[in-house]
């Protein structure tokens, strides 16, 4: 591996914009590549943020032998199906959360990692955030976690077509927006043992929003809820049994959060800064893991992703939400 790690961007959305401001002020990492289905689109990407190549097929990003790492980032419906393209190429993959629609496909692709010996990382971008690792240093202090508390609900056009209620292309609140609370809550408690979930379907048949209660073997429990219906409050607390952290909102790329110790005593507010946009934090622990010859990243390892997938298929169910890949 060289010094410079060498990236692909496959599929320049929204959140690929994102990626790649943050990528271009993160030393040792190079764009090199871009790949769009519209050659137009790919070319002009690449421009804004100085890519050497712009495809417009994704199979000869894949090809391309300078790149070492592909950052996935087209629909969800897709990341699967993308995923495996490039694998089967032999090239390290950085997915975009969800890492696929559902558990099947997430099993597919990381035996396929493994087959390949090749590095694959869901790109749940709070995990690798500075408040996040700050609130795992504080555990001893707050105490075994009790109960976790986290909800992300945002109000969006309700657009047949678009990614967010179309369940062709994975659409609905869980999987957009819920995938955090839940990661929040497997982070600190594990995989329930319980799951209770209800919800409203969109005309479509994606879900506009779910309520999550979720049980542990030792009676921890977790309240959580997603929306792309209705704005919620964005904030989230994780409960020990010495005290607490609050977090203010939008909690899950949070600057900020207060530790409390007892009933609001012991009061300690803790300050992280973004160095960028907060996306370089998953690009250098995905880098990190490359240069020391990792295929899974201890932060995010896979058995992480098979657990919000497991959790993720079952509030589906129970919600009533259905994808043709089920």
């Amino acid at each position: 591996m060289n010094k410079t790690v060498r990236w692909g961007i496959l599929g320049p959305g929204k959140i690929a914009h994102k990626f790649a401001s943050a990528l271009n002020h993160t030393p040792g990492a190079e764009l090199v590549a871009v790949a769009s289905r519209d050659a137009e689109r790919a070319q002009h990407f690449a421009n804004q943020f100085k890519a050497r190549r712009a495809y417009s097929d994704y199979r000869q990003l894949a090809e391309d032998g300078e790149v070492d790492i592909v950052y996935v980032a087209t629909p969800h419906a897709f990341h699967c199906e993308h995923t495996l393209l490039c694998l089967e190429h032999h090239k390290a993959v950085l997915c975009e959360k969800p890492l696929a629609l559902n558990n099947e496909q997430v099993s597919r692709m990381i035996n396929t990692a493994r087959k390949q010996a090749c590095f694959l990382m869901e790109g749940m971008w709070s995990r690798c955030l500075p408040f996040t690792r700050k609130i795992e240093a504080l555990l001893d202090e707050i105490g075994p976690v009790q109960f976790v508390r986290a909800d992300f609900g945002f109000r969006a056009p309700a657009d047949p077509a678009s990614r967010l209620f179309d369940p062709a292309l994975g659409g609905g609140s869980l999987l957009d927006v819920g995938i955090y609370p839940i990661a929040l809550a497997t982070l600190f408690l594990g995989e329930p043992a319980g799951i209770y979930a209800t919800g409203r379907l969109a005309a479509t048949g994606a879900d506009e929003y779910c309520n999550i209660q979720l049980r542990y073997p030792g009676g921890q429990s977790a309240s959580l809820l997603s929306s792309i219906g209705m704005q919620t409050g964005l904030t989230a607390e994780i409960v020990g049994t010495k005290g607490r952290v609050e977090v203010p909102a939008p909690w899950y790329k949070t600057e900020r959060f207060t530790r409390y110790l007892g009933f609001n005593e012991g009061q300690q507010e803790f300050h992280f800064p973004h160095d960028h946009n907060g996306y370089e934090y998953e690009i250098r622990e995905a880098m990190r893991c490359l240069q020391e010859g990792l295929t899974e990243s201890p932060l995010l390892p896979h058995s992480f992703s098979m657990q919000l997938s497991r959790i993720m298929d079952e509030v589906r169910r129970q919600c009533g939400v259905v994808y043709e890949a089920d």
